[in-house]
């Protein structure tokens, strides 16, 4: 019989086992409110929404965040140049509060890092609620107000996948299939054997 190389046989036992990779995917999720939505210190304060990333094909059991941004932009809608400020919540969370303070002129703020991915990676969606906080030093009630224009969440992640060499059929020796024959025979002979 032919002894098989150990070399072989090693090289045989690491190509049928199974190679995990990483596929980078960038997910986008946008929110436009149509018309803008006004948060006012009264009547409109809190304005809430989610940003959900599985409709884009994110999941949890595959994907790995690596990184992720929020970025939301604002129109203070007067023209003074009284600060005005919105006060950030992500899934109940507090994220702090901006200031808005350029009267009449669009303004955009970002979040990003470790936090925001902890709070996407469980499930894929994000509930925000924007929060009119006034001014720094005291409400200007019937008077801070702003528009929210929209937020863009922007996921980054490594999708694992996993790959298997096919698996090759195993061809039995003609040796090894006679001396099967031959110890078939043998019991068949001895079971006749005690039979008789």
């Amino acid at each position: 019989m032919n002894k098989i190389n150990p070399l072989v046989l090693s090289f045989l036992l690491i190509a049928g086992c199974p190679v995990a990779n990483a596929i980078p995917l960038t997910f986008t999720d946008v929110t436009d409110p149509s018309p803008d939505e006004l948060i006012a210190f009264g009547v409109n304060k809190t304005y809430s929404f989610s940003h959900n990333i599985l409709d884009e094909g994110y999941n949890a059991l595959t994907d790995t965040i690596t990184n992720s941004s929020l970025v939301f932009s604002f129109l203070d809608e007067s023209t003074d140049a009284a600060a005005e400020s919105v006060f950030f919540t992500f899934d109940l969370s507090s994220f702090g509060s901006q200031l808005i303070t350029s009267g009449g002129s669009t303004f955009t703020t970002e979040f990003s890092g470790l936090t925001l991915n902890g709070l996407l990676s469980p499930d894929g969606i994000l509930n925000v609620e924007l929060e009119n906080a006034g001014t720094t030093n005291g409400h200007q009630e019937d008077r801070s107000d702003f528009l929210f224009l929209g937020s863009t969440l922007t996921v980054n992640v490594d999708r694992a996948t996993i790959t298997t060499a096919p698996v090759v059929a195993a061809v039995p020796e003609p040796a090894s299939l006679a001396l099967m024959g031959i110890g078939l025979l043998g019991l068949g002979w001895v079971s006749r054997k005690k039979a008789a």
